[in-house]
């Protein structure tokens, strides 16, 4: 099983600067690894926690590198978890579970 790579960013506030900068690196870092579909970053606010944590698939691992993440499970797909960048398809691809949802 591939790895994923976890980030806490914040609260929300704190976490805005940091989400802007990961949207920001993955179109050169999508490009350079020859656009899979599979490359993605999801995100999740925990409400009692309050804190903003970003998942990067096993494909965006040098991105997840470029911003200090650490290895984690593959996270549930459940509600809260969000697509914060990367291709749609993506989500049912890494969450085949989601399919016809």
């Amino acid at each position: 099983m591939a790895t994923w790579f976890k980030k806490e960013l914040g609260d929300g506030t704190e976490a805005f600067t940091p989400s802007n900068q990961i949207v920001d690196s993955y179109l050169p870092a999508f490009a350079a690894a020859g656009s899979p579909t599979d490359m993605a970053v999801f995100s999740r606010y925990d409400l009692r926690e309050n804190m903003v944590t970003v998942y990067f698939s096993p494909a965006a691992k040098n991105l997840a590198e470029k911003f200090s993440a650490e290895p984690c499970d593959k996270p549930i797909f459940e509600k809260g978890l969000g697509l914060l960048v990367g291709d749609q398809r993506s989500v049912g691809n890494l969450f085949p579970e989601t399919k016809g949802a």
